[in-house]
C-alpha cells in the first residue's frame, strides 16, 4: 500500500503512538469584544467521563496526565463573540509567523471600544499548547504602536524561559533576554535581537532568518502549519480533491463517497474535468471592457482554464451527473466540511470553523462530528454553531460546550456547565438561560403590533 494509505491506516488504528500538537488553553484580554481576561480551556473535566463511558468516540487526548479535548462546541446568540474568539487566535498566529514589510508598519490593534480605558492599554494574548508531549506558553502584549512584550516559555514541572522581549521606550529599541532553555548560539541570539523590529515578533523574525534552533523551529512551524481557520475564500473544492498526489486523492475519494452515502445522499462518484473558456466569447456576450482587461492580464493567452467538478448520482433511472454548483446548499457544505476534516486529521491541526451547521441537517452534522471524534486523535476542532439541537446529541460531553454571552458592559464572557448532572437536559437548561427576555416577548402579540405601528407611522 502506498504512503498516504499507510499513513491514514496508521492514524486510524495506531494513533496513540503519534505525537500530538494541541492547544491546552487560549487566553484573551482587550481584543475586540473581549474586555476582561477570558479563558478558553481544552482541559476535560474530571466530572465527566471519569469512567471512560464516553468511548467511543474518544473525546480527549491524554498528554502528560492531562486530558485535552479534541472538540469544543461554541454556542451563543449573534454578536456574543464566537467569531471574535477565532479572530483572536488567527491574529496571534499572524503575529507569530508574519514579518511586516516595513519598519513603519504598525501592528494591528483592535482593543475593546465600549469604554474609555481599554483603548489605552495593550491587547494581551496567551496560548498554552503541546508540541508532542512538550508544553509551551507563548504570550504577547500589543498596543497601538509596536509589540510591547513577547515571551516564549517551556512548561515543565517548572517553567523555563526560552526568550523574553520588551520594547525599551527610552532607547526606542527591542531588547531580548534569552533563558537557559534557549538553544540558540550567542552569535545567533545577537543576530535575532538586532534584526527584530519593534513591530515584528521574535518568532516571525526567526522564521525569516537562517538560524539554527530546534526549539524555535518547532514553535514557528506549530503556528504556521498546525493552527488554521476555515475561510469561505479558500481555493476551489476541485483543487482540494485533485491535488496531484494520487494516493492522497484516492484515499480522500474513498472516504468522501462512503460518508456521502451514509448521510443519505445518492452520490456515488465524482469526476473532475479540465475546462476552458475563450475570453473573446465573454466580449462577444457583452462583458464590460474593464472585465475583459482584467481577464487578459490574468490569462494573457486569452483562454481561461479551470477545473469542472461534477458529482454522479445513482437513482432508479440510472446514473446522471450534476455540476457542483447545482447541488443543494447542504450537500455542497457537507462535501466542503468532509474535505476540511480530512485535511485537519492528516495535518494534525487545531482548526476553527464558524457556523459549521450552515445548510447541513442536524443529524448529518452530528454524524460527521461523531465520525471525526472516532477517527481523529491528534487534532482539534473549535466550532461555532447556532444549531442548538446538537446539545441533545447522545455522544456530547458537556465539558466540551462553551457558552458565549455579553455582560452589561458589552464584554464577552465564556462559561462552562460541567457541574450539571447528566440527568438534566443540557439543551433545555441552555435554552432557558439564553435571552429569556426574547422568549417573554415572543408570548406578547402586542410587541409585534408595535413594530407594525412603527412602520405605519413612517
Amino acid at each position: 500500500m502506498r504512503k498516504i494509505l499507510v499513513l491514514l491506516l496508521f492514524k486510524l488504528y495506531f494513533c496513540d503512538q503519534i505525537e500530538a500538537d494541541m492547544i491546552e488553553i487560549f487566553i484573551i484580554k482587550n481584543y475586540r469584544s473581549y474586555r476582561d481576561r477570558t479563558e478558553l480551556s481544552f482541559v476535560a473535566s474530571n466530572k465527566e467521563g471519569g469512567k471512560k463511558k464516553d468511548l467511543p468516540p474518544v473525546w480527549f487526548k491524554e498528554i502528560n496526565g492531562k486530558r485535552i479535548l479534541r472538540l469544543l462546541l461554541c454556542v451563543g446568540l449573534n454578536g456574543t463573540g464566537k467569531s471574535k474568539m477565532f479572530s483572536a487566535l488567527n491574529y496571534l498566529r499572524m503575529i507569530a509567523t508574519s514579518k511586516p514589510q516595513k519598519p513603519s508598519d504598525k501592528p494591528e490593534y483592535r482593543p475593546f471600544l465600549l469604554d474609555s480605558y481599554s483603548s489605552t492599554i495593550p491587547t494581551e494574548l496567551t496560548l498554552v499548547y503541546y508540541i508532542g508531549d512538550t508544553c509551551f506558553n507563548y504570550n504577547i502584549k500589543v498596543p497601538s504602536e509596536c509589540i510591547e512584550e513577547e515571551e516564549l516559555k517551556l512548561v515543565q514541572s517548572r517553567s523555563s524561559r526560552i526568550f523574553h522581549r520588551y520594547h525599551n521606550k527610552e532607547l526606542d529599541k527591542v531588547v531580548i533576554s534569552f533563558g537557559n532553555a534557549c538553544d540558540l548560539t550567542k552569535a545567533d541570539q545577537h543576530d535575532l535581537e538586532v534584526n527584530t523590529l519593534a513591530n515584528a515578533s521574535v518568532l516571525s523574525t526567526f522564521g525569516a532568518l537562517n538560524l539554527d534552533s530546534q526549539l524555535l523551529s518547532k514553535n514557528f512551524d506549530y503556528f504556521e502549519n498546525h493552527i488554521s481557520m476555515v475561510h469561505k475564500s479558500d481555493k476551489s473544492l476541485a483543487d482540494k480533491l485533485q491535488t496531484g498526489n494520487i494516493d492522497r486523492d484516492r484515499a480522500l475519494k474513498k472516504l468522501l463517497l462512503r460518508l456521502l452515502d451514509d448521510v443519505g445522499t445518492n452520490i456515488c462518484d465524482y469526476v473532475i474535468e479540465d475546462a476552458s473558456l475563450n475570453i473573446s466569447e465573454l466580449k462577444a456576450n457583452g462583458a464590460p471592457d474593464i472585465v475583459i482587461k482584467a481577464m487578459m492580464e490574468q490569462y494573457p493567452s486569452g483562454i481561461i482554464t479551470h477545473k469542472n467538478l461534477r458529482f454522479i448520482h445513482s437513482t432508479k433511472e440510472g446514473r446522471s451527473g450534476l455540476d457542483f454548483e447545482l447541488e443543494s446548499l447542504g450537500t455542497r457544505n457537507i462535501i466542503r466540511l468532509l474535505v476540511v476534516l480530512y485535511d485537519v486529521i492528516l495535518g494534525e491541526k487545531s482548526t476553527c470553523i464558524d457556523e459549521i451547521e450552515y445548510g447541513i441537517h442536524t443529524k448529518a452534522l452530528a454524524f460527521i462530528l461523531k465520525m471525526y471524534l472516532t477517527i481523529a486523535e491528534n487534532c482539534q476542532l473549535i466550532v461555532a454553531t447556532h444549531d442548538l439541537s446538537l446539545l441533545n446529541a447522545d455522544f456530547l460531553r458537556r465539558d466540551a460546550v462553551r457558552l458565549f454571552e455579553k455582560d452589561e458592559y458589552g464584554s464577552t464572557n465564556v462559561r462552562r456547565r460541567d457541574y450539571l448532572h447528566n440527568t438534566i437536559s443540557f439543551y433545555k437548561t441552555y435554552e432557558k438561560e439564553v435571552s429569556p427576555h426574547i422568549d417573554e416577548l415572543m408570548r406578547k402579540i402586542e410587541m409585534f403590533l408595535e413594530y407594525k405601528n412603527d412602520i405605519n407611522k413612517d
